[in-house]
Order: C-alpha cells, then sequence, then structure tokens
C-alpha cells in the first residue's frame, strides 16, 4: 500500500534549518542580481527561526530590523483577509454583486460580485489596471475618479482570471465604502492584531517610517530614484513596513489560533479556485497555489513589486514554514531574475536543492536590444552624404524606429513604460526621435532631387 507523500511529511520530523545554506543561497543571489539591500526570513508558527539583513537602503544605510520596504502585490492577500474579516463581523457579502456597495459601477459592461474581484474573476482587464495604478501625489486622481475609469472600461472575459490591480483597487474602494475608512480599519482592526505593529499605509506613514527611494535599472545598475507612494493604494499593492511586520502576517498562516478569523478560515482562503491561465497555479482569495518545482509539495504565495521595491511571501503548510524576502530594487523585465531567491530559499526548507541564481536574459535583451537600435538609427540619420541611396535607408529606417517606439509607448503607455523600464522607454523614445529625425532627412532629399 502506497502512504501519501502528505501523512509521510506530516510524521516525518520537520527538515532541520541550515542557516548557512540560507545565507549563501542569498549571498549568490546578491551576487548575479546586484540588488543593493534585502531582508530576509523563515517563520514558524510560533516565531521567526532565522533571518538576515544584508546591504544598503537607497540612502546608504545599511538595512537592518527597523528597513520599511514597500510590499507590491503581497497587499493583495492581507486585502482579502480584511475583506475576510468584514464579512465574519456581517458588514460584508463577498457574493453581493459589487454595485450593490457602489452604484456607479453598475454602468461596468459586466456584473462583478466583491469576490469576482478578490479572485481576479470580474471581467477588469489588465489594461485598465496599468492605467489607474501607481500615481502619486496631490495631482494623482481621486479613488472615486479611477472607479468610474474602471467602471467606463471595456470588459475581459468575465470568469476568466486575468491579473490587474484595478480588482482590489475596486476591493479597497468598496471597502472603504463599507467602513468609512477603508486605511484605518485595516491599521485598526488588521495590521495591529495581526502583529504588523510599524506596517505602513500611505505616503505620509511612509515618511514617518523612514521609508527611503527604491532602486530601479537603468542599464542594469541599480538607480536609487524610485520614490512614489500611491495613496489609494493600500489594497492593491502600496502597503510596506519592516520584515517583522510581514512576518507576523506569514506567521498568522501557520498559527492554531491566529489573532484574526480562524485557522481553516484563512486555509480556505489560501486555496486555489481558478485556474490560472498559461500557469500550473490556481488564484484563490489574494493567494496563488502551486507544486514548488523541484518537490512534490505544495505551497502558497504571492509575489509583488511597485518601482524600486519587490517581495515574495511563501507559505509551505507541510513544513509548517513560511518564507519571506523583501528586496529595493526591481524591474518588471527582470522579475524572475528578484524573485528566484524566495523560491530557491523556500526549496531550501523543503529539503530540496535550489535551481541557481536566474539571469535577467528578457531584461538584458530588452534594453541592450533598444540600445543597439539607437545606436544603428543614430549611425544612419548621422551618416555624412546626400545620396538617394542613403536617403531611401534613412526612409525605411526613420519609419521603422518610429513605429517601435510608437508600439512601445502605446502597448504599455507612456507613463508606466517610463515608471516600470525607465532604460528601455527612453531609449525607445530616443530611437524614435532619432528616427523621426532621420525620415524628416530623408523626405528633404528625396524632394530636392529628381
Amino acid at each position: 500500500m502506497r502512504i501519501p507523500l502528505a501523512l509521510l511529511l506530516a510524521l516525518a520530523p520537520p527538515v532541520p534549518l541550515a542557516p548557512a545554506d540560507l545565507d549563501s543561497a542569498v549571498a549568490d543571489h546578491m551576487e548575479v542580481t546586484g540588488v543593493p539591500g534585502l531582508a530576509y526570513a523563515v517563520v514558524g508558527p510560533d516565531r521567526i527561526e532565522h533571518e538576515g539583513y544584508e546591504g544598503v537602503d537607497g540612502e546608504g544605510t545599511p538595512v537592518d530590523a527597523d528597513t520599511p520596504f514597500l510590499w507590491g502585490s503581497v497587499a493583495k492577500p492581507v486585502t482579502a483577509t480584511a475583506a475576510l474579516l468584514l464579512e465574519d463581523q456581517g458588514r460584508l457579502d463577498l457574493d453581493a454583486p459589487v454595485d450593490t456597495y457602489l452604484p456607479e459601477f453598475a454602468s461596468f459592461g459586466a456584473d462583478p460580485t466583491v469576490r469576482d474581484l478578490l479572485y481576479q474573476t470580474s471581467g477588469i482587464t489588465l489594461g485598465i489596471g496599468t492605467e489607474v495604478s501607481d500615481h502619486y501625489g496631490t495631482d494623482a486622481p481621486s479613488l472615486e475618479d479611477r472607479v468610474a475609469q474602471i467602471a467606463a472600461s471595456e470588459p475581459g472575459e468575465p470568469g476568466t482570471h486575468e491579473y490587474s490591480s484595478a480588482n482590489y483597487l475596486v476591493a479597497g474602494a468598496v471597502m472603504e465604502r463599507v467602513t468609512g475608512d477603508f486605511a484605518g480599519f485595516l491599521r485598526d482592526e488588521v495590521l495591529a492584531p495581526a502583529g504588523m505593529d510599524s506596517a505602513l499605509t500611505g505616503s505620509e506613514e511612509a515618511r514617518r517610517a523612514g521609508l527611503v527611494p527604491g532602486h530601479r535599472l537603468w542599464w542594469g545598475t541599480p538607480v536609487a530614484d524610485a520614490t512614489g507612494v500611491d495613496d489609494s493604494g493600500a489594497a492593491y499593492g502600496y502597503l510596506g513596513g519592516t520584515l517583522a511586520d510581514l512576518a507576523a502576517f506569514a506567521r498568522m498562516q501557520l498559527e492554531e489560533d491566529p489573532p484574526l478569523l480562524d485557522a481553516p478560515s484563512l486555509a480556505r482562503a489560501r486555496e486555489g479556485a481558478v485556474p490560472v491561465p498559461g500557469s500550473a497555479q490556481e488564484y484563490g482569495l489574494g493567494w496563488r497555489e502551486t507544486v514548488l518545482s523541484g518537490t512534490e509539495e505544495t505551497v502558497f504565495f504571492h509575489g509583488g513589486a511597485v518601482p524600486g521595491y519587490v517581495a515574495l511571501l511563501v507559505v509551505l503548510p507541510e513544513r509548517e514554514r513560511a518564507v519571506v524576502v523583501l528586496q529595493n530594487a526591481y524591474s518588471m523585465l527582470a522579475d524572475m531574475h528578484f524573485q528566484a531567491l524566495g523560491l530557491n530559499l523556500a526549496r531550501l526548507v523543503a529539503g530540496a536543492d535550489t535551481r541557481g541564481p536566474v539571469g535577467a536574459a528578457p531584461y538584458g535583451a530588452a534594453v541592450w536590444g533598444a540600445t543597439g537600435v539607437v545606436a544603428v538609427v543614430g549611425a544612419v540619420t548621422l551618416w555624412p552624404g546626400r545620396g538617394r541611396r542613403l536617403a531611401a535607408l534613412r526612409a525605411v529606417v526613420g519609419a521603422a524606429a518610429v513605429a517601435a517606439a510608437m508600439l512601445l509607448l502605446s502597448a504599455a503607455g507612456p507613463r508606466p513604460a517610463l515608471l516600470w523600464l525607465p532604460d528601455v522607454a527612453v531609449a525607445a523614445v530616443a530611437a524614435g526621435a532619432l528616427g523621426a529625425v532621420a525620415a524628416v532627412r530623408a523626405a528633404v532629399t528625396l524632394a530636392r532631387r529628381p
């Protein structure tokens, strides 16, 4: 008779932690990625079993236990927990249509429930999520204006998972309407009871906590120039805090008697409910469920990033442990480059081998490819001579460069492209500008010569 793997794991003693192996994986990761600073922990149901702080923050100060980070979309399972708590209090019905709480959302071309928002099956698209997220400062559109913009957008495929931060922005607006102050409710009834004592929910708290700029990549070099905090973004990505804060949320997933809800409710929230297209994952209430590669173990996780910061939380229920990693550099095209560390630490916790640091191949190809295009277009544009063949070449190269730049900037949007991919976007703009000059020179030459 075959004994199920889960039963064998439950009967076997937990794999002892090897701090030296964990620290070695971190050192390898920092060498490969060049990330300036990070904090990491392995968490058990009672305490942090191992933690480490490496490198410096955006001002050159050594990272330590008091260093705050932004968590990106790791905010989503926290937001889903808040929704479950409101449901438990009888104040929110997850299966009610969104327009029950936000009548202005009735104009949306689908009829999602609050649960659909949390599962990301509402029909709200990735594209509109890109438009309404990551706005900073006094000129940022209000939460109400963003909800109206989402409601006026074209739905995708309701019932199918499409990851979009706009889902959680609307969920935050629902809870704002229910509580009258979602950020206050989050602080007082979720973060504080969970032991997330120095977690931050907005720009003023970030200032008081001493949050400094995170690093974006400029031609592979981390530059501390990412300063924004979206004051309407706590629900989808702009929560933050220290390693201990996020470790407390991780620990709550492992406790027999958690401070919020109960262990079965938290476990049900983590369970995958809808398939994630194109992957082996399923999405739950703010969590992803999958089998950790290199093992046979089911894990629940969520990663997240905002410009300049990236985070990952992995729960390994069969080991009664979780892994938390916070880093202060990011590029969208190098996402797996940064997230590899958390997955490798999870493999070590599971008693498996690491997969080795991941190179940033998509990022390198994009930024150096775009830079190469700038060089070629520049050479063709500035090359001396006015012959018809050269003019024809300038016309073709110039038109192609302008078209490519317009395609990139229109696909991502100029603001998100410059925010998330600054070097690629600048190279694309430069190539497009040189291409326009080349096209004009070609037109002048061809017009003057019969």
